[in-house]
């Protein structure tokens, strides 16, 4: 019985942990609103106010948080409201972030997916699936299939201290 009490425990922490993390993330934007700071490093983890660009016209004006680590596979971003809703979240080729570059999904500000497809050298490549606020698909959408040769800065979410 006490071993499936410890493993009960083990896998409800393991579970809730996605969930904290991505609290403390939005956390950051307070803490860098309150010193007036616009960047922020902790650990491996870049943390930037950030405006978006291309994007959701219910988004525009909006401080959001993008956080940042270098990952095998290049530079794993996410996108929160203020609120802590994940907005985006998808690789870069760059540090600056502004050539994506693999799968990208962008969400609704009510959490729910609204598209998601693959990035390549800045460029959407493929098909693209879609859905509206309430979960239903939409219509996809279809990109050529080769890659850009280099649509550099087309797509990013500039930070509010270095506009692209």
């Amino acid at each position: 019985m006490t071993r499936f009490r410890f493993n009960f425990v083990l896998v409800a922490t393991m579970l809730a942990m996605p969930a904290s993390a991505q609290r403390d993330d939005v956390n950051k934007l307070a803490v860098m609103q309150a010193r007036g700071e616009t960047s922020l490093k902790v650990g491996q983890v870049q943390y930037d106010m950030v405006v978006a660009e291309h994007a959701n016209p219910a988004l525009e004006g909006m401080t959001l948080l993008r956080t940042a680590r270098e990952t095998p596979a290049g530079w794993a971003a996410r996108v929160y409201s203020p609120g802590g809703a994940l907005l985006m979240e998808g690789t870069f080729v760059d540090q600056g972030l502004r050539i994506p570059n693999g799968e990208f999904t962008f969400f609704h500000t009510n959490g729910k997916p609204e598209s998601k497809g693959h990035f390549c050298n800045g460029g959407k490549v493929g098909t693209w699936q879609r859905w509206d606020q309430r979960g239903e698909p939409l219509t996809d959408r279809d990109y050529p299939s080769a890659c850009p040769v280099d649509t550099t800065g087309q797509h990013c979410w500039s930070s509010l201290s270095c506009k692209p």
